[in-house]
């Protein structure tokens, strides 16, 4: 399908939001993964022996782990936030669209969401070239754009958060 070049301009800025949304969505799981690996305060991993000089005592470990696992918490929640405002949007969508879109925001890379597209939604690579643009242009009705999403952005509010505190 030919697109105008106004048509190609909203399917490039969509694509911008979409790339950001998925850069967040990265950074969230990285950052549920790395508060599941902080072990918990009951964990055998603290112990009361210092082996050499190099571990701290128990009680600065536990609660240096609780305060990386709370400012790792608030991060996450800002993601969390940030892709909660987004994807009601995507049912505003057909079930194509919407399976392309949030395929699309919830993949790490580009081989891994065709897959996805194939095996879950027997959506081929060439269907999905011919349809991520339309989906596209259907989504930028529902965008604020003036206000796009930015991994940059959040992680910012979050250091000033941090700051204030």
């Amino acid at each position: 399908m030919k697109y105008t070049d106004e048509e190609k301009k909203i399917i490039d800025e969509v694509k911008k939001y979409l790339r950001e949304l998925r850069l967040i969505n990265i950074e969230k799981f990285s950052l549920t993964f790395e508060i599941e690996d902080i072990p918990s305060p009951q964990s055998i991993k603290y112990s009361n022996e210092a082996p050499g000089s190099f571990s701290k005592p128990k009680g600065e470990q536990i609660t240096s782990n609780m305060l990386r696992r709370e400012l790792l918490t608030k991060r996450l929640e800002l993601f969390n936030k940030e892709l909660d405002k987004f994807m009601p949007l995507v049912y505003l969508l057909n079930a194509g669209h919407r399976n392309i879109i949030r395929t699309y925001v919830c993949s790490r890379g580009y081989n891994e969401m065709i897959d996805t597209l194939e095996e879950s939604f027997c959506i081929s690579k060439s269907t999905y070239k011919r349809e991520f643009p339309k989906a596209c242009l259907e989504l930028s009705k529902y965008l604020d754009m003036e206000h796009r999403p930015s991994l940059e952005k959040l992680n910012n509010m979050f250091y000033e958060s941090i700051k204030n505190e």
